[in-house]
């Protein structure tokens, strides 16, 4: 499984709760209304970022983190260049985030305690 993550940073004309409002209220129903979705995502998790903040790294000014899995790279590709992705998903990440400041990278899980 390749989970991708995404550091998720709003716009800046947002509040970080105009934010979240959004990516909960909005963009998760609009997200799994797609068939594209349903056809390549196997997993999509919302972790909403609260105002606490432990002692040792920061994550700076991020809203939130994105986790989402796929069967493989390919599926990976195939959702990104999907009619889904580009004509809804897309549009909509752009009315509440900044994609120039969101990070993503990939991961295999390897689980230590099941």
């Amino acid at each position: 499984m390749l989970k991708v993550h995404i550091l998720s940073r709003r716009r800046a004309d947002m509040t970080h709760e105009q934010y979240v409002d959004h990516w909960k209220n909005v963009h998760a129903p609009l997200f799994a209304s797609q068939p594209d979705v349903k056809r390549y995502v196997r997993r999509y998790v919302q972790c909403w970022i609260t105002g606490d903040k432990p002692v040792g790294p920061n994550l700076g000014d991020t809203d939130g983190l994105v986790e989402l899995w796929f069967e493989d790279i390919d599926g990976f590709n195939a959702f990104g260049n999907s009619p889904s992705y580009l004509n809804v998903i897309r549009p909509d990440e752009e009315r509440f985030t900044d994609p120039k400041k969101c990070e993503y990278f990939f991961s295999e899980e390897h689980s230590i305690i099941p």
